[in-house]
């Protein structure tokens, strides 16, 4: 009895640990961890602006990291970002392009509050 417990209590403070990032800090470029600060202010100051339903994605392709930010809110359609911060000239969710189509493994970077799952 006492090891179901412990288990149920070790288990819902896992689960009740929120994670800010769901990549470790060196694979977050300054160009990103930078606009995630700003927005994260923008969000105390102001939590009903649409900052507060966006969130930062990773996804790799042809062997590199790129980031999407998506936003419910927003009328523009995300586009992707290199670690260099290089934008890629189309649009991530472009289904006619080679990214969107080859593009995988997506990692939460950053989610606001009210942000849906993406």
């Amino acid at each position: 009895m006492k090891k179901i417990v412990l288990f149920t209590l070790f288990s819902l403070f896992l689960i009740s640990c929120k994670k800010e990032h769901n990549i470790p800090a060196n694979q977050v470029p300054d160009w990103l961890k930078s606009d995630i600060s700003k927005q994260e202010q923008l969000i105390k100051d102001s939590p009903k602006l649409m900052n507060a339903y966006g969130a930062w994605l990773r996804y790799e392709w042809k062997n590199e990291y790129y980031f999407e930010y998506h936003n419910d809110l927003s009328s523009s359609s995300p586009l992707a970002i290199s670690m260099k911060g290089d934008t890629l000239r189309i649009w991530a969710n472009d289904i006619n392009t080679d990214y969107s189509k080859e593009k995988c493994c997506k990692v939460y970077v950053w989610k606001a509050p009210k942000a849906r799952d993406y």
